[in-house]
């Protein structure tokens, strides 16, 4: 019998960024909305090299405009970081089921104490206590659960993910 094989992640290699795409993308990060006359405008350059730039990033997957949700101006006041035990089932196809959880943000596979990371959002503690005991806890295959709730957010940089 051969071993299962192992899932293998390309990685791109790190993009080749001039001066003039660091700028449009520092001021991106500043407004995504900024239109490319102002962006121009901002850093010295006309649109239309604004608009080849842009669209070679994006080509690239260098850059991604996207609108991100302010959690807490949803009414999101409970977020908590949930290490995951499983037992009985593959890590990931209990991933893959929490992940379908509306109030599940972000899933995990892990090595180290847990099995899965998860981070959760809720209403409150009520919905948090609610979501971990009622729908998490009972997935198939989820043994033990560490939440860990946060009490004050030091940093949360939204300005950079992977693409």
């Amino acid at each position: 019998m051969e071993p299962a094989a192992t899932p293998q992640r390309v990685s791109a290699p790190p993009a080749d960024l001039e001066p003039i795409d660091e700028k449009i993308i520092a001021a991106l990060r500043q407004s995504g909305r900024i239109a490319n006359r102002d962006l121009a405008r901002l850093i010295d350059v006309n649109e239309a090299t604004v608009r080849t730039r842009l669209r070679k990033l994006e080509a690239n997957n260098t850059v991604r405009v996207v609108a991100m949700r302010d959690l807490t101006a949803m009414g999101f006041n409970a977020i908590a970081a949930v290490g995951v035990q499983v037992k009985g089932r593959s890590a990931a196809q209990v991933g893959a089921e929490l992940a379908r959880l509306e109030n599940v943000i972000t899933v995990n596979v892990t090595i180290g104490m847990y099995d899965l990371e998860v981070q959760v959002v809720a209403a409150d503690i009520e919905e948090l206590d609610r979501l971990l005991t009622d729908s998490i806890a009972n997935v198939e295959g989820v043994e033990r659960l560490f939440p860990g709730l946060s009490m004050k957010i030091l940093k949360y940089n939204p300005e950079w993910a992977p693409l």
